[in-house]
């Protein structure tokens, strides 16, 4: 591969938000920037799908404009359709922007939620914080200025006396500064300014926007929206959200319909799944999109031909394992750590078997040009992958969370087996329980005196 690396998520610290009371993420490889492979292990309920909500959140806040539209047309969708109030709900949650942050609060906790964000975009580092309870209280953004890095805004309404400070590189003019702030006294706090900015600049024509603000501001608007994000947590409603890059390869390659003159999108996307797939499973022999033509459209379903009971037989992708099925789900994901960008991938393990997953891994970690952040409890990938790209969540006896490197701990030395280790808890990040009694549970089950509601 010859792409540079050009973005990637530095570090994130995190104070009071969901589990998390104080804890910093830190990718940071010395003084070239960040980690390209990054494998975050922990116990269940560590707090690993929560890191992932917080690049989710992220992501989300720069679409809150969009997200207003989407929650409307929900609301008239589940008028039109049976669906359940359970759903219209988690849905509703999932695309409202206030509802979100109130969901990513830490319990029980008065104090405002805090999230700082470190990046590096187009060769500059930079880092973003933002402030919430119900609403948005703080927001400031530090990257490069057109000369050196330095604050290109920064907006507190954490006291009685709001603040609103920029950099006097971010505009082109007195009027937009003036014009700005007006959107912002009537948006700001339900929305932050990076949304509010990425509003501007998709309702604005191109060099209107070139002709106001310091280019720079967009870049991590820009870094954002390439960043693909897969969200495990029931909170997130199992949220994808998927960049378009590659954008040379169909976007689901499952089945779909593009348009005829596109084809050679169908032809390449084709030829990576059977590449693919040949390689990582022996009974499958072929790969293949099955097409109809529909005037200048052109339909497209996957099938595979399969080695089964002696004899290569051919059937529909959707009658493939779940395993299976899941593979093809974050090929399309992790495309993307090809071509520069940031992947971030919740349970990447899920149903897939350990060793296939190590091997898929393994083989693409040297051709990464982007980063790519997984949470899994793949124990396999211990023994082969560099200690400097495992992290540990960490949870002690009353509840307090602490993330650590694997070359931080000094056990390791050059003969030993990470994998063992972890196992066997030096490391922590694994479950530390007694044996199991279920006399009682047996007994409360025997328990006859009173039936009734058990129906």
């Amino acid at each position: 591969m010859t792409l540079e690396v050009q973005e990637m998520i530095t570090y994130v610290k995190m104070k009071n938000f969901m589990s998390f009371k104080d804890v910093l993420f830190d990718f940071r490889n010395g003084r070239k920037g960040a980690k390209k492979f990054i494998s975050i292990y922990g116990e269940n309920g560590s707090g690993k799908s929560n890191f992932v909500t917080c690049i989710d959140l992220l992501r989300k806040s720069i679409e809150s404009f969009y997200m207003i539209g989407e929650t409307g047309r929900i609301a008239e969708f589940a008028k039109e359709k049976d669906i359940p109030q359970e759903l219209v709900e988690m849905l509703v949650k999932s695309s409202n922007i206030q509802k979100y942050i109130e969901s990513c609060r830490m319990i029980e906790c008065d104090e405002a939620t805090e999230v700082e964000y470190g990046f590096r975009t187009n060769g500059h580092e930079g880092y973003y914080i933002m402030s919430f309870k119900e609403r948005f209280l703080y927001e400031k953004l530090y990257y490069f200025t057109g000369k050196q890095r330095g604050v290109l805004y920064e907006i507190d309404y954490t006291n009685e006396n709001p603040k609103i400070d920029f950099s006097n590189k971010l505009f082109k003019s007195k009027k937009i500064e003036l014009e700005l702030r007006d959107e912002i006294s009537k948006y700001w706090g339900k929305h932050t300014l990076l949304s509010i900015l990425n509003k501007e600049r998709e309702e604005k024509n191109e060099e209107y926007i070139k002709e106001s603000y310091l280019d720079y501001v967009f870049d991590i608007i820009d870094m954002l929206k390439d960043t693909t994000i897969h969200c495990k947590k029931s909170s997130s409603s199992g949220s994808e959200v998927n960049s378009y890059k590659p954008a040379n390869v169909l976007r689901d390659l499952r089945e779909g319909k593009i348009k005829k003159n596109k084809e050679d999108l169908l032809d390449r996307s084709e030829r990576i799944i059977r590449d693919f797939f040949t390689q990582a499973y022996s009974d499958i022999k072929d790969v293949y999109y099955d097409r109809k033509i529909d005037n200048d459209v052109i339909l497209y379903k996957l099938y595979v031909r399969k080695m089964i009971g002696g004899k290569i037989r051919t059937l529909s992708f959707d009658n493939e394992s779940a395993g299976t099925q899941h593979i093809i789900d974050i090929i399309r994901s992790l495309l993307g750590a090809f071509c520069g960008v940031t992947v971030v991938y919740d349970e990447i393990d899920d149903g897939i078997h350990d060793l296939l997953l190590k091997n898929v891994l393994e083989s693409m970690i040297d051709d990464i040009t982007g980063q790519l952040i997984i949470t899994t409890h793949n124990t396999y990938m211990l023994e082969s992958i560099d200690i400097k790209s495992v992290y540990l969540i960490n949870v002690d006896y009353q509840g307090n969370k602490e993330v650590k490197c694997l070359d931080k701990y000094p056990r390791i030395q050059g003969t030993n087996n990470p994998r063992i280790m972890y196992l066997k808890g030096l490391f922590g990040g694994v479950p530390i329980v007694d044996i199991l009694d279920y006399d009682t549970i047996i007994q409360e089950l025997d328990d006859s005196s009173n039936v009734e509601g058990g129906d």
